[in-house]
């Protein structure tokens, strides 16, 4: 279990996360709503341990080395634009898994994202959409037992979306935890074993899936651009 304990978080004298308490179990999907300056990217990146909150902590994290435990993709891609595709996803493999991976798995990963093609060609020649594939891909096929993923579906077209969404709820097959924030309400929603929702730093809502409707999530994102 991840767990939140009165994260808050100020930047110059001003609260961007305020007294936030969240457990979060093994293999469960969270999908975490939210206006633009909410304060969602803030909270992953402390989750993740890219940033330390100004007071409170995160337990569930310091019994194993973190690089092997949380995989966090946020809305920089993470990759080598020098490289090739297939160099990504080796060099990915081997810092996260160990080794450099079954040819044939990753020939079928590959493929599912529509990058097999593609695999030799260095990674600044794709297009945003593909290297945010690319990104997903090699995020979502490392061996870790926590990952968090800051508006995964930016750049995806439908089929993709579908393509993503999939793939994350196969991770509860091997007891993977997943956070994620999304403005698009129908694919979190599908993903979500349970949801929250962040205003002014504030989480003011959390409810399993069954207990919220599409409605009621849009209703609160009302004035925000989404999907």
């Amino acid at each position: 279990m991840i767990r939140l304990i009165d994260i808050n978080k100020t930047y110059s004298l001003r609260p961007v996360l305020k007294d936030i308490n969240l457990d979060l179990g093994v293999g469960e999907i969270f999908v975490l709503f939210g206006h633009n300056g909410a304060g969602k990217t803030t909270l992953l990146k402390i989750v993740s341990g890219i940033m330390s909150p100004t007071r409170g902590r995160v337990e569930g994290l310091e019994k194993e080395p973190i690089c092997n435990r949380i995989f966090y993709l946020g809305h920089n891609n993470g990759l080598y634009s020098e490289l090739t595709v297939l160099e990504n996803v080796r060099f990915f493999q081997r810092l996260f898994s160990g080794g450099n991976g079954d040819n044939t798995i990753i020939k079928k990963n590959l493929s599912e994202f529509g990058l097999w093609q593609r695999r030799n060609d260095r990674v600044r020649s794709l297009s945003q959409g593909m290297k945010r594939r690319l990104a997903l891909m090699k995020t979502l096929i490392c061996d870790s037992g926590f990952i968090v993923l800051d508006e995964p579906f930016t750049g995806l077209d439908l089929r993709w979306k579908d393509t993503i969404v999939e793939k994350i709820l196969s991770l509860r097959q091997r007891g993977t935890t997943v956070l994620i924030t999304t403005h698009l309400v129908e694919e979190g929603l599908r993903l979500a074993d349970r949801v929250g929702f962040l205003e002014e730093g504030k989480l003011t809502l959390i409810r399993k899936r069954t207990e919220i409707d599409e409605l009621q999530i849009r209703e609160m994102l009302k004035g925000e651009v989404c999907s």
